[in-house]
């Protein structure tokens, strides 16, 4: 056995340090392309401070919060334990409007502890304020408001923040602290 160890030592110590180097390279790969595709670099903005991004301008203009159990939930019919979360941000486009989708999140000091989509097509009796837009507007060419809802647990967090992703800037997304 000896003899076959001494033949073959060179092309055994390749073996031993290419295989190793060929997984990393291919987890290396997938793992840049895993990050590189979904918002996972966030920009985040204190309530009321403009940022542009996106070749847009972005401020939170407004936030509010409405329980279940009070008078305004049950007519707008939210679900027991549960709240709505208005959010308004004004959005001045330089140009073409982004796209984008919008999300909230929760917060425990920096990592996002649970995530909510918009609710506008949910079964619940809200109705929009006047002039204000659901959805990111391609179409707008000057300004406009963007009025997101989302149905949340009553026992999430006053740490919130509305999180818009563009999908041309990914990594990369908004993040504006209510």
């Amino acid at each position: 056995m000896k003899p076959w160890l001494r033949r073959n030592w060179i092309g055994l110590i390749a073996v031993g340090v290419l295989v190793p180097a060929t997984v990393g390279i291919t987890f290396a790969n997938e793992w840049t392309e895993y990050f590189g595709g979904r918002p996972s670099a966030p920009t985040s903005v204190a309530a009321g401070d403009t940022v542009d991004f996106a070749d847009s301008g972005f401020v939170l203009r407004d936030s509010r919060r409405i329980p279940a159990a009070s008078a305004e939930g049950e007519r707008i019919g939210l679900p027991a334990g549960s709240d709505l979360v208005v959010v308004t941000v004004s959005v001045t486009p330089d140009g073409e409007a982004p796209g984008c989708i919008v999300r909230l999140e929760e917060f425990d000091g920096a990592a996002v502890t649970r995530s909510w989509g918009d609710s506008s097509f949910d079964p619940i009796d809200f109705t929009a304020t006047e002039g204000t837009k659901s959805y990111c507007a391609t179409d707008e060419a000057g300004p406009y408001l963007l009025e997101s809802v989302f149905v949340v647990a009553s026992d999430a967090g006053d740490d919130l923040a509305v999180a818009l992703t563009v999908a041309s800037e990914l990594p990369r997304y908004l993040s504006l602290r209510l």
